[in-house]
């Protein structure tokens, strides 16, 4: 992308009117790419709609909520009348974990 077209890309409808046929692209290599590797292409939901600011800032502010219930606990106190596995998952995903996670180069893979 230039530079000179950043300022003018404030939402999705944006980028098709200032780069044509940048989104179709994108999705197209995305679709593929691992295709070489033996693997069959990607698909997509939502129709394969690219979506916009306000849907991206929605899922945003959820997961941001999701990540401060976990390392908060507050998932774990909430999760009474789950079943054992999800209750193990989220135990596996608590603060305490999340924290040794940190500790990661940025080049280091961390297990789980």
């Amino acid at each position: 992308m230039q530079k000179t077209s950043a300022p003018f890309l404030n939402d999705i409808n944006d980028v098709e009117k200032h780069l044509p046929g940048q989104l179709s692209a994108i999705r197209e290599w995305f679709r593929t790419y691992k295709i070489p590797d033996g693997k069959p292409p990607n698909v997509f939901g939502l129709d394969e709609k690219f979506m916009d600011k306000s849907y991206a800032l929605e899922i945003i502010k959820e997961c941001n909520h999701a990540w401060k219930e976990l390392i908060t606990g507050e998932k774990e106190r909430k999760m009474e009348h789950l079943d054992e596995g999800v209750k193990k998952l989220v135990r596996k995903l608590s603060k305490s974990n999340l924290v040794d996670l940190a500790a990661y180069d940025d080049d280091e893979a961390p297990s789980f």
